[in-house]
């Protein structure tokens, strides 16, 4: 079903500050999650309220959300996010990112203790919008053996790059497995089977059952080289900002305490190496290039990384958001729950 954007927003906004989140801190993550849900990422939309909802009944999250900065010299910085809801440290650490950027050139804020920060590409996305090439990662609970290894001790660590052009802003938004994990948590909980190529079975054995490759470990994109990346993030985002990391982390959807999640966020600002208007148009040309080379048999458009979603995300506003009828549902089963008296659907 199609939800209009605003009407979605508002359900988020009324869940969250009915689970004890203050207004401002409610809005900006209604806005995070609602953006993934128009962009057809739904693993990290507003599905997290349920999530949130749990860890809170549970008492396993801080809310309000009250992040603190803990460090702050010159270009870099930390965020502690107290245990709170992260898409909150995750939007502060990207504002005074690009503040310091700049100022400096480039500014670098890590990010401890912050729990789910749901899109990279969303805070990525925003730093570009403002002229700035920004670079956005965290670590999570582990679901991928390292390369050569029988055993889970890596998580999914996505990366996000956002770069401005006239047109289109380039945003490569990316687990460092071969699919996120949500996709394989989407897939069991709609009963569905997932590709033989995302995981492998407690047994390290390809597998098509979700449920199976929950329990195993997923499989890092491109074998070793996704597989250090996916090190490289742990280390930057976790070790590096003081956060847990590796076998250390706890999972989100699991009420087994704290999950000692850490992100970093690195923003360039353009105007510091050259003219910014100069550079998008630069990259206005770059991408045209790009999608005006020789197609491969069966192609009919070149995309930028970016621009389908970006479409998802206008067609969204145009016609509403295309959410599942049992999205609708445990929605709204949440507002009754938080005592309010907005409903997603009669």
């Amino acid at each position: 079903m199609k939800i209009p954007v605003e009407t979605l927003k508002d359900a988020a906004n009324e869940i969250l500050v009915g689970l004890g989140e203050n207004p401002e801190n409610a809005r900006i993550i209604s806005e995070i999650l609602v953006k993934a849900d128009m962009r057809g990422i739904s693993t990290h939309g507003t599905y997290l309220l349920n999530v949130i909802s749990k860890r809170a009944e549970g008492g396993q999250i801080s809310i309000p959300t009250e992040p603190e900065v803990i460090l702050d010299k010159e270009a870099v910085a930390i965020v502690d996010g107290k245990d709170g809801i992260g898409m909150v440290a995750a939007n502060m650490a990207m504002e005074i990112a690009t503040k310091k950027a700049k100022h400096y050139g480039v500014g670098m804020v890590l990010i401890r203790n912050a729990n789910n920060v749901g899109c990279l590409g969303y805070y990525t996305q925003r730093a570009a919008e403002n002229g700035m090439i920004a670079v956005m990662s965290c670590n999570a609970a582990p679901a991928m053996a390292p390369w050569g290894a029988a055993e889970k001790f890596l998580g999914t660590n996505p990366i996000a790059i956002s770069i401005p052009a006239k047109s289109v802003i380039f945003t490569a938004d990316m687990a460092t497995s071969v699919v996120a994990r949500g996709k394989i948590r989407e897939a069991f909980r709609n009963g569905k089977p997932i590709p033989d190529n995302w995981a492998i079975d407690s047994e390290g054995k390809p597998t098509t059952d979700p449920a199976k490759a929950l329990e195993g470990s997923l499989m890092p994109i491109g074998g070793p080289k996704g597989s250090a990346l996916a090190m490289a993030v742990d280390i930057i985002s976790g070790v590096l900002a003081g956060s847990q990391f590796g076998n250390k982390l706890k999972s989100f959807h699991v009420l087994e305490g704290p999950t000692g999640v850490g992100a970093s966020c690195i923003v360039i600002d353009i105007s510091s190496f050259m003219d910014l208007e100069s550079f998008k148009e630069m990259m206005n040309n770059y991408f045209l290039t790009v999608k005006n080379l020789k197609k491969a048999e069966g192609v009919e458009e070149i995309f930028i990384p970016g621009e389908i979603e970006f479409r998802k995300e206008k067609k969204s506003l145009e016609e509403g958001v295309e959410i599942d009828d049992n999205l609708a549902i445990s929605l709204n089963q949440l507002l009754i729950k938080v005592g309010s008296k907005f409903r997603i659907i009669d």
